[in-house]
């Protein structure tokens, strides 16, 4: 690895420890918050019942065949079945997924993401599985399905992102990284991931704020903690750099790439100056 040793704690720490995990319910564009679907007009629907209830049991029973018969025609039974697998597929993948079975959550997603082609959350699902199982290029592709669908799933973009920082094109990730934030500008492992992604390219001083504001997000991102400690190291701000390497080693004192921080900065500051 063609970087100096000032940088090795920033890679040794790890730039994908908050890679958002696959979820099961989908996020409603523009909004935090799933929305609740949109309840019908009480008085109005009320009405209809009782009209329907009111009518004679054979009209009535006409009237819901008629109306089972349109839904025939408008969707075909083979088509609510098929939607009604998809979801299936999707509880079944995440489940597998949370037990750690990738193989066979990866299964269940290729199901339903043959249906269910306009779901975000399945291709999110399917990519971010792809990438447990290492296989970067199908990831990619589901990603960026996923953001074709919703342009503004921030953890698309993020878990994209490392994906290109794992094959050191970082002109790619750094371009995810920011748009997650963007999006989220509390979003702390995109925060952080993109500082990791400077830091590669030697960028240190444009690293550090993002490293910085990682930790202000969350106060016990512990690599966060030790990223900023290294880059402080490479500016030769050693009292700001071992004061992020005791913070990371009060939240884990046995913390190896804190521990290895600090014995750096003590070589560095007992070596005599020639």
């Amino acid at each position: 690895m063609a970087v100096m040793l000032c940088f090795l704690c920033i890679t040794a720490c790890g730039p994908n420890v908050k890679e958002e995990t696959a979820t099961q319910s989908s996020p409603q564009p523009k909004e935090e918050n799933p929305i609740e679907q949109n309840q019908p007009d009480t008085d109005q629907d009320s009405v209809v019942v009782q009209e329907s209830v009111s009518q004679d049991m054979d009209e009535t029973e006409d009237t819901v065949e008629n109306a089972v018969e349109s839904l025939d025609e408008t969707f075909g039974n083979s088509a609510l079945f098929e939607l009604a697998k998809a979801d299936e597929a999707m509880t079944a993948g995440t489940e597998l997924l949370q037990e750690g079975e990738y193989a066979k959550a990866l299964e269940q997603f290729k199901i339903a993401a043959k249906v269910d082609t306009e779901n975000e959350e399945v291709f999110f699902n399917l990519a971010f599985t792809q990438s447990r199982l290492g296989n970067d290029e199908e990831a990619i592709a589901a990603y960026r399905k996923t953001i074709d669908i919703f342009p503004d799933y921030g953890e698309a973009h993020n878990n994209l992102g490392n994906i290109f920082l794992k094959q050191k094109l970082f002109s790619k990730a750094i371009d995810h990284f920011e748009t997650a934030i963007e999006i989220d500008p509390d979003h702390a492992a995109a925060h952080n991931n993109l500082g990791t992604a400077l830091s590669r390219q030697r960028k240190i001083n444009e690293a550090v704020p993002h490293f910085a504001k990682a930790t202000q997000i969350d106060d016990r991102y512990i690599q966060a903690w030790c990223n900023l400690g290294n880059a402080y190291t490479a500016q030769n701000r050693f009292e700001d750099a071992i004061e992020a390497f005791r913070h990371a080693l009060s939240i884990d004192p046995s913390f190896r790439p804190a521990l290895s921080g600090m014995q750096r900065i003590r070589a560095k500051v007992s070596t005599p100056r020639r």
